[in-house]
């Protein structure tokens, strides 16, 4: 025993062992939360919950949208199917509130805007009685392809609140949603295998710096400590 508290003295000792150690820690518990994410996620899709679902434009509760000239789903010439709506109002709202107990990770669409949508964003809920508030919402990720991204937190979601646009005082946008739909939960938009384990870059980021300031707090209260203890002394 009096080995082994010298060796860790002597490891402590060293002015790279808090810092080591406080990434270390950090690691572990990333990959314990990345995985604790994995098996949330593969339990609610054995019980049905997580799983891919298209939501028409017809399935939301429109607040200042109104259908396009012609109506809500309309189809083009190539024979596909579009959902049009245009704002009249400046605070245009899709909402969803009827989410049947599913787990909700992602919400997804393509659409294209006759006018500069600015903002967008979603809000969601995390109770039936719970309000809208702009401390919990989130802004889309534009993929290349146009797919706007919607990634929410990991929390029990109640109901949505799609902010597709902020139009400009007096001035119309139009939308057209690709097929008339929104999807949730969109395979491609969902963590998948190592998806769980890997950080992107902000994470990155917070996995670096987050620890070291740990270390740095740590050392600081030791060198207190031992003030202390000098102090008390005399």
């Amino acid at each position: 025993m009096k080995e082994l508290k010298q060796r860790l003295t002597g490891f402590f000792e060293k002015k790279w062992a808090l810092p080591a150690l406080c990434w270390i820690v950090a690691v572990l518990l990333w990959t314990c939360a990345g995985l604790w994410n994995w098996a949330q996620d593969s339990f609610a899709r054995s019980q049905g919950r997580l799983s891919e679902q298209a939501v028409t434009v017809q399935e939301f509760i429109l607040a200042e949208l109104d259908a396009g000239e012609n109506g809500a789903v309309i189809s083009s010439q190539d024979g596909s199917v579009s959902g049009q709506l245009v704002t009249v109002g400046g605070d245009p709202q899709m909402i969803l509130e009827n989410l049947d107990g599913r787990v909700v990770r992602t919400l997804s669409y393509k659409a294209e805007f006759d006018g500069t949508p600015r903002e967008m964003c979603l809000y969601y809920t995390t109770s039936p009685v719970e309000p809208y508030s702009q401390d919990r919402r989130v802004f889309p990720e534009v993929r290349a392809d146009g797919t706007y991204v919607y990634t929410l937190p990991r929390k029990n979601i109640s109901a949505l609140r799609l902010d597709p646009c902020s139009p400009d005082e007096n001035k119309q946008v139009g939308i057209t949603f690709a097929d008339g739909v929104l999807s949730l939960n969109a395979a491609d938009t969902l963590p998948g295998g190592a998806d769980y384990l890997l950080p992107d870059w902000y994470e990155l980021f917070c996995l670096v710096l987050l620890p070291a300031l740990a270390a740095a707090a740590l050392s600081w209260l030791a060198a207190v400590v031992k003030k202390l203890k000098i102090w008390k002394r005399k």
